[in-house]
């Protein structure tokens, strides 16, 4: 069977591969350094073709809100002599199926009586997540706008890529799963005070490269909502404690479902928030750590950078910088305990699970659409889907009929008792977190080899310059001038 015989018929979605990008992509599986001789050389590399660094001169970007901005002049001074390059398609391709393509079915590998209960989903990505609950999507920000990339899959295969076969699907993903949300880079702002005040910079003193025209922004964007509700549902199926109000010290509205044998010991509200945030954080590093890897493999530039405000980023702040335009819900002072924003997501595209909102107005339809996730077609326990899951049979018919594969009703009535009481207090779920998250993410460039060539050491070579990156357009951009000539 030919590739093109492996490709999804015309007109169902199919991309046309041709003979070039197959090379390409043929040559990041086949031709790159191997994973430990790129984890010897994997550094963060800040600039790229086009940048600056410190040059004492103004600038104007789309990332600036319109005003003028300028980096004193300091000892790393560098205008990069060459003009700014885009990330081709298929290196973009490549770099966002390294952050969380679809690479096959998830093991499950998880006994019934250790949270099986707890798995939403059958399908794996590149990066691992907290009940494979896959709360993680990931935005592409480049010259052409901004971009949501949720890769679209066929079937559900154990393996996607097993060879030469598969590479097409690569490109294939990119091109079926990239929805354009803006023509334009967000605004995410400089400085927020106004001129000839002190320069309170949300995006941190180091950001100065961020968003360039040239770059593409690998920006994951989390449903801490939805890693907080399944938590919770899994903690009171499986470990018999109990959320308690912190203030209090009093269990936070589930008084009727303790007792021996079910919920037993309180966990603090916002000790419980803060861990719904590490299982994202986890999530979001390992995409990253991905992407970095990636990047150095094709002889890019990569910059992970999390010193950004995040919210600001979502839009919470739109009279300073509007951000992505994601909306936010208006909390009353008085029961926002950590003055934290809940933002509510960008309808249609991203939608976390939080209450109230437009989607989940009350706590019994947030649970139970949570818990129901784990059994609707596809899903490991799903009872409709005879394909769902990794396990053969009978295996996975003992499985479906284990009265512990299933969240009981006792326990999604006691989550649903405890919602409602963070909300009463509180006025959100969750209180003290808000359910999306965008703090760390990861920048992906042309390098400029000229900037490290003048200011860093090296025997010959200025040693960040890898022969990766030395021979970066030759190997990538055949054809095609090479931009890096022009820099000295």
């Amino acid at each position: 069977m030919t590739d093109m015989d492996q490709r999804p018929a015309p007109g169902q979605g199919s991309a046309s591969i041709t003979a070039a990008e197959q090379e390409l992509i043929a040559k990041a599986f086949e031709a790159t350094p191997p994973l430990f001789g790129v984890l010897s050389t994997l550094r963060t590399r800040r600039m790229g073709l086009g940048f600056r660094s410190e040059t004492g001169r103004a600038e104007t970007f789309e990332w600036s809100s319109g005003r003028s901005v300028v980096q004193p002049e300091g000892p790393l001074a560098y205008a990069s002599a060459a003009s700014p390059v885009p990330l081709s398609e298929v290196e973009e391709a490549l770099l966002a199926w390294a952050a969380l393509g679809p690479n096959g079915i998830a093991l499950a590998d998880v006994p019934v009586h250790g949270a099986l209960s707890s798995l939403l989903s059958s399908a794996g990505r590149t990066i691992p997540s907290s009940s494979n609950d896959r709360s993680v999507d990931l935005f592409l920000i480049n010259d052409g706008g901004t971009w949501l990339y949720r890769p679209v899959r066929d079937t559900l295969v154990p393996v996607e890529i097993t060879g030469p076969g598969d590479y097409w699907k690569i490109l294939d993903w990119y091109r079926r799963g990239l929805t354009r949300l803006s023509e334009h880079r967000p605004d995410v702002g400089w400085f927020s005070a106004p001129e000839g005040t002190h320069n309170v910079n949300p995006l941190g003193p180091g950001q100065y490269n961020l968003n360039r025209p040239g770059s593409t922004w690998f920006l994951p964007v989390g449903d801490v909502g939805l890693e907080w509700f399944n938590l919770l549902l899994t903690s009171y199926e499986w470990s018999g404690f109990y959320l308690m109000d912190a203030e209090s010290s009093k269990p936070a509205g589930c008084d009727e479902f303790i007792g021996p044998g079910f919920l037993e010991a309180g966990f603090p509200i916002p000790v419980f928030d803060e861990l719904a945030l590490l299982l994202h954080a986890g999530q979001v590093g390992c995409l990253v750590q991905n992407v970095r890897l990636a990047a150095e493999a094709l002889g890019l530039g990569a910059w992970p950078v999390g010193s950004y405000a995040d919210d600001l980023v979502l839009g919470a702040y739109p009279e300073v910088a509007k951000g992505l335009g994601f909306s936010f819900l208006e909390r009353d002072a008085t029961r926002n305990p950590s003055c934290t924003v809940t933002c509510l997501g960008l309808p249609g595209t991203l939608e976390p699970v939080v209450v109230p909102s437009p989607r989940f107005p009350t706590a019994a339809d947030a649970v139970r659409y949570v818990k129901e996730l784990r059994y609707q077609p596809g899903a490991p326990l799903s009872r409709s889907d005879g394909a769902a899951g990794p396990f053969n049979e009978p295996t996975r018919q003992e499985l479906l009929e284990n009265p512990r594969s299933y969240i009981s009703d006792r326990t999604e009535a006691a989550v649903v008792r405890t919602v409602e009481y963070i909300v009463d207090r509180y006025g959100s779920c969750p209180a003290y977190v808000s359910p999306v998250r965008a703090k760390f993410s990861a920048q992906v460039h042309h390098v400029d080899p000229g900037f490290y060539r003048r200011f860093h050491r090296g025997d010959g070579e200025a040693y960040p310059v890898t022969p990766a990156i030395a021979a970066h357009f030759p190997a990538w951009h055949p054809g095609e001038p090479d931009p890096t000539q022009a820099a000295p």
